[in-house]
């Protein structure tokens, strides 16, 4: 917060009179930015979601209905872009948006062997924002192609040692992922057999049409002396329903670029899900 001190004198003066000036200083404090708190809530169906438990999940397609288990160890996206849109429709970006989402275990860094520590972040600090009413939120998953094709590039929180670009045989060398989901899949129904489950996006043409738009159930105010969070539920449960054969259909990446459209899309639209606002005084 910006503090402007702005000097008051007050001259007692008479025509004749001897007297003694006064300098009274005031100090008023004008808000020209604040913060907000942007939340992403990872869950599984009603349960919290958590890394190597198994969830049970019912599948049903053309062929019938099984019943399946995963469990997962890796769930990371790339939020960017953010935009308020303030209470007269103009967008306002937030400088340097690029964070990245992640609950994952610890992981080795292809082609660098820098250890990557086990991480869980769902909140997002919002930062030099212009003060005012504030009535809805745009932001996009995944990195432009400005970043996206050049590493040497870093704004935000991009860089190559988060393993987002080069771990797990990911093939386009100098690109992010955008999402990474992996785990395991397993038969319900006695059946010993299993297999590795690793989602994967990217790539720029992926990143056109990823942009998700949230109108707030009230508006929030941005100032000095208020903070806002912005809530969503990030349903992994949702993301599962990107193909109705995950057992056949357990990697998706590059070489399937129309699962990778159709993973993003779930993700978008139904995976997550606007909660509501909250405000409160500092």
């Amino acid at each position: 917060m910006k503090k402007n001190l702005v000097f008051l004198l007050t001259a007692i003066a008479g025509l004749g009179l001897s007297s003694c000036e006064k300098e009274v200083v005031k100090e008023v404090l004008t808000d020209s930015q604040g913060t907000a708190t942007l939340k992403f809530d990872a869950r599984y169906g009603d349960q919290d979601f958590e890394l190597n438990k198994k969830y049970d999940y019912k599948l049903t397609n053309e062929s019938g209905t099984y019943n399946l288990q995963f469990d997962f160890n890796r769930f990371r996206y790339w939020v960017s872009n953010v935009k308020l849109i303030n209470a007269a429709g103009q967008e306002v970006l937030v400088p340097n948006s690029y964070y990245l989402v992640e609950e994952t275990q610890e992981l080795v860094v292809d082609h660098s062997n820098d250890v990557y520590p086990a991480t869980k972040r769902e909140e997002i600090q919002l930062k030099n924002i212009p003060v005012g009413q504030y009535k809805s939120i745009k932001f996009s998953i995944g990195v432009e192609p400005k970043y996206n094709d050049n590493f040497s590039l870093t704004t935000g929180e991009l860089g190559v040692l988060n393993g987002m670009g080069f771990d797990d045989g990911w093939m386009w060398f100098t690109s992010y992922k955008f999402l990474n989901l992996k785990g395991n899949i397993y038969w319900a129904d006695g059946n010993p057999n299993k297999k590795a489950l690793l989602w994967d996006i990217g790539s720029n043409e992926l990143y056109t049409g990823a942009e998700k738009e949230v109108a707030f159930d009230k508006n929030i105010e941005i100032s000095g002396t208020s903070t806002s969070t912005i809530n969503f539920n990030v349903d992994v449960k949702e993301l599962l329903s990107t193909t109705p054969y995950p057992w056949a259909n357990n990697t998706i990446s590059q070489t399937t670029k129309d699962l990778m459209k159709s993973l993003r899309d779930t993700f978008l639209s139904k995976a997550i899900v606007f909660k509501g606002t909250e405000s409160k005084t500092k």
